[in-house]
């Protein structure tokens, strides 16, 4: 015979330097997919460039190799803007990632998670958070983190804190299960509505 399911699971945790380090690699990975087909899109788009500004070279001036040198060296140049992007780039991640940190008030605190059957709230020394289980728009586990998202942000408790695997998939089972009830619920709610 199987245990009931909890009511209330509540688990405490630090995030720790690497921690941090995955989850703004999660949040940036969101991200940078629009960036890196940007940059495709741009080295795609060069090779083509770089051939009409030597067909205008070669129309203007006459002379094949004065051409060839500046559709060469059009190319060369938007390679090397890529690369600078790209470079800035991960300069730029690097930055605002540290200065994200940099900005959370006890950012290596111990904190504690509760999850109960309405609601999750997270608190800490200086700090509480509640959000209603409607409020919540996913659930993920990435690179050894529990990301429970809440439109672009996510609380985020590392694998480890909890005490075993089995309470880390009862855990996981709990907030699946809140997230199941809270969609059939807007689900209903939405359903119940007279039309305007």
């Amino acid at each position: 015979m199987s245990e009931p399911a909890p009511e209330r699971i509540a688990v405490t945790f630090s995030m720790t330097a690497d921690d941090y380090a995955r989850y703004f690699e999660v949040m940036n990975r969101k991200y940078s997919r629009g960036f890196v087909l940007l940059c495709c899109l741009t080295a795609f788009g060069a090779i083509p460039l770089a051939l009409s500004f030597r067909w205008l070279e070669l129309r203007l001036s006459g002379h094949a190799p004065v051409a060839e040198i500046v559709g060469l060296f059009s190319l060369v140049a938007f390679l090397l803007g890529i690369v600078t992007m790209i470079g800035t780039n991960l300069v730029a991640q690097k930055d605002a990632t540290k200065r994200s940190l940099a900005m959370t008030l006890n950012a290596f605190e111990f904190k504690t998670a509760t999850f109960n059957t309405s609601e999750i709230v997270v608190t800490g020394q200086i700090s509480q958070s509640m959000w209603r289980w409607a409020a919540v728009s996913r659930f993920t586990i990435e690179r050894g983190l529990f990301m429970i998202w809440i439109g672009p942000i996510s609380v985020v408790i590392p694998s480890r804190s909890f005490a075993s695997d089995e309470a880390r998939e009862i855990a996981a089972a709990f907030i699946r299960a809140r997230l199941a009830e809270a969609k059939s619920t807007a689900a209903g709610t939405a359903a119940q509505r007279p039309p305007a």
